[in-house]
């Protein structure tokens, strides 16, 4: 069983690693249909028992993510019985589930109708057609159209919002390319949310192997960040704020569930490969789960979890990293609060030698410019080589 913290509010997230087949660059865990027919009962009734032990007489989760692979792998009644589960003591503010638009039909609509779900995150990616098929996405041009379609008649039946992610930087794409993206996408729906995603080569994947053959290029930093700055650009003049490296709204629909994770708050992730964040006492612990989803289908409830303390170091680290992402950045309160580390007695001397476009420093706040989100890797680590090793948890920097 993964010990909990209690009083305070907590997100959930369930992992469906399904997938019709893999995409080049993804690295999330996640099979094949080959790999996983057969297994979606047995996967469902292990994540079942484990969110109703889980899920304790007086728990509410503040807000609850369903993602993958492709949650629309599984039937209607199957997420609605997960779902069911995890907010039997009451509905959480935001319920976020993703969907490919190859898998997504009608029938899924009475999860919006019952209440369980109040928001969509659909992976677009691509409007043309020779793109997808080089990301090796299973959706056409025209899936994507009719689950547009869809997704904003259900928004119009039933409220919901609506999230669309996008690629960028593909091979082949120009900025024209990318940005017709864009306003085909919100011709078709009102969505208030883009979540933009720059192509990163990781380790491992399919994309990884073409580039390393030479079969495919990518563009240099250089050439990713004069295409980002225009579509970045392109948003703002749309009316979307940008506040997160890859995340635009507008009207401040935020992400709720995202912003959880990028201040470092507690979340339970259940379900084959999920991953865990979650504070006890003021110390961290991660829960990572081990077991591919056979494995996970087969085994006991709780088994696959391990359990790794952070050091207060690597849990300054982790909340540098997500906080720059923001447009927010770094409460300086909350670092002395949480971390008893004072902002200026730590950072200031590096702060100086900070190119003064990439940075905007109050009193309270020390955020990044988009210029210093083109920059956040190396920013970031200026930041982490000032922390000392080992910090004590009790005596303040």
């Amino acid at each position: 069983m993964i010990s909990l913290p209690s009083g305070v509010p907590l997100s959930l997230y369930l992992h469906i690693p399904f997938c019709t087949t893999c995409c080049s660059y993804c690295a999330f865990y996640s099979e094949p249909y080959a790999a996983w027919k057969g297994f979606q009962d047995a996967y469902t009734e292990r994540l079942l028992a484990e969110i109703v032990q889980c899920t304790a007489s007086e728990r509410v989760y503040d807000t609850i993510f369903v993602g993958g692979g492709n949650p629309g792998s599984l039937s209607p009644d199957q997420l609605a019985r997960l779902l069911q589960a995890a907010q039997r003591n009451g509905k959480s503010r935001e319920v976020t589930i993703e969907m490919n638009p190859e898998t997504f039909g009608e029938h899924f609509f009475p999860l919006f109708s019952q209440g369980l779900v109040n928001r969509m995150s659909m992976g677009i990616q691509s409007m043309d057609d020779q793109l997808l098929s080089r990301l090796g996405r299973n959706a056409s041009r025209s899936d994507n159209i009719k689950a547009l379609k869809l997704a904003q008649q259900a928004r119009k039946e039933f409220g919901i919002e609506l999230n669309f992610d996008l690629m960028v930087c593909l091979p082949g794409q120009t900025l024209e390319m990318a940005i017709n993206d864009i306003h085909e996408v919100l011709s078709i729906s009102d969505a208030n949310h883009i979540s933009l995603y720059c192509l990163t080569v990781e380790e491992g994947t399919e994309l990884a192997r073409q580039v390393g053959m030479h079969t495919v290029q990518v563009l240099d930093e250089d050439g990713q960040a004069t295409m980002l700055k225009g579509i970045w650009k392109e948003l703002a003049n749309l009316g979307f704020s940008h506040y997160e490296v890859s995340n635009f709204c507008k009207e401040e629909k935020y992400c709720q569930h995202n912003l959880r994770y990028w201040n470092l708050s507690s979340y339970l992730g259940l379900g084959s490969s999920a991953a865990s964040t979650l504070e006890n006492e003021q110390a961290w612990y991660h829960y990572t789960q081990i077991q591919d989803l056979r494995q996970f289908s087969d085994k006991a409830p709780f088994s696959g979890y391990e359990k790794e303390e952070l050091s207060l170091v690597q849990s300054i680290e982790e909340y540098l990293m997500m906080a720059l992402r923001t447009r927010w950045g770094i409460d300086k309160q909350l670092l002395q609060d949480r971390y008893s580390l004072c902002f200026e007695t730590a950072f200031a001397k590096m702060v100086e030698t900070l190119d003064p476009q990439w940075y905007f420093d109050t009193q309270y706040t020390f955020s990044l410019t988009e210029i210093g989100f083109l920059l956040l890797d190396e920013i970031l680590l200026r930041f982490v080589m000032q922390l000392p090793e080992p910090l004590d948890r009790h005596t303040p920097l």
